[in-house]
């Protein structure tokens, strides 16, 4: 992600920031202009103004649960773009939830950001898109609930927000990292796939990339998790999971394609390598996916994971892209140039 700045003094705020760490202008997340942007109170109690904006704004209803993206006042809606996807939030009375929440709609906002950087959009489900994305964020503790997909709802099983758990369940099921984030990305990754590929020409090339997504798929994963993890060849697949159906293949490498294009852009904006320059919005089209991954992925991830094994911790990203893998990855890549270049993101049918 790129760094953010504040208007003001010129100080580097965070994503979520309400206020500058600075000059303490309070601050405001315009999603149509993918910026922060500091904020005068207007005339009405709540209503703000900004620079470069005709309409009035408020914050979002859930600003005291962490969310800094802005409504304009003529909204029908007091939730937010990412806020408003999701359907209800726990109750206030229980503490535990409402933290793991707002873990989760944190991780949302950075996941819907990055979409609209990329020209992937996002419509929220409504009577007029049937179709439109919505978000489940489930806390049932000790009911082991399902995170997944299904016709545009992912689940999202708010036990995940929790470090200890979540680490349990990498264990067991023999992942290399498991994050909050990696979920969002990869259920998204089964909603876009509809619209990046199963509507389009690419069905053939995806088949012979991917394997064939007809196989029956709850047959296909129930067999992957009865017959245990084992060894998987991480020249094929991105992860273990991605072995299970040509579907999770395609979910896992459109999740580990953001991971490397938002890392990208992270080590771009802090300068951290010669060639680690920014892949987001128009640019993504003009470069090939190998650029990405030899001259700016490869120098990153070794970095940070010495420095990582500097720190006595474990590496932060434990992968090694390779083999069929790059050319699946390339693949997610193009599909993203198509829609970008050709406006080919079509809608679910």
């Amino acid at each position: 992600m790129r760094l953010f700045h504040c208007d003001h003094c010129g100080h580097v705020v965070p994503f979520f920031a309400q206020q500058c760490p600075g000059c303490e202008a309070p601050l405001g997340y315009l999603s149509a202009e993918r910026a922060i942007r500091p904020l005068r109170p207007a005339n009405e109690t709540a209503v703000f103004e900004t620079a470069g904006q005709d309409q009035p704004l408020w914050r979002c209803l859930n600003a005291a649960w962490g969310c800094n993206w802005m409504v304009p006042t003529g909204s029908d809606t007091p939730w937010c773009r990412s806020c408003g996807m999701t359907r209800g939030r726990p109750d206030a009375a229980r503490p535990d939830a409402v933290q793991a929440w707002m873990t989760a709609e944190s991780a949302k906002r950075r996941l819907v950001h990055q979409l609209d950087e990329l020209g992937l959009p996002i419509e929220i489900r409504s009577g007029d898109a049937p179709n439109g994305l919505v978000f489940d964020l489930v806390h049932l503790p000790g009911e082991g609930g399902i995170t997944g997909h299904l016709d545009g709802v992912v689940t999202l099983d708010l036990a995940e927000t929790d470090d200890r758990h979540r680490d349990d369940l990498r264990q067991r099921l023999g992942e290399s990292f498991r994050t909050v984030i990696g979920h969002l990305r990869h259920e998204v990754g089964h909603y876009f796939w509809h619209r990046l590929v199963g509507q389009t020409g690419e069905l053939a090339q995806f088949r012979q990339l991917f394997g064939d997504e007809r196989v029956d798929y709850r047959r296909a994963v129930e067999h992957h998790y009865t017959s245990g993890v084992g060894e998987w060849d991480p020249t094929i697949f991105v992860t273990a999971y991605a072995a299970s159906h040509p579907l999770e293949d395609w979910a896992e490498t459109f999740a580990h394609y953001l991971h490397i294009i938002d890392t990208v852009d992270t080590a771009a904006a802090h300068r951290l390598t010669p060639h680690a320059t920014s892949v987001d919005g128009d640019e993504i089209a003009d470069v090939e996916f190998g650029e990405i991954l030899d001259r700016r992925w490869r120098p990153i991830v070794h970095g940070v994971n010495a420095i990582a094994e500097s720190l006595g911790v474990a590496a932060v990203y434990p992968l090694d892209i390779r083999g069929a893998v790059v050319g699946k990855l390339a693949f997610v890549h193009r599909q993203v140039n198509a829609h970008a270049e050709q406006d080919r993101c079509h809608a679910v049918a």
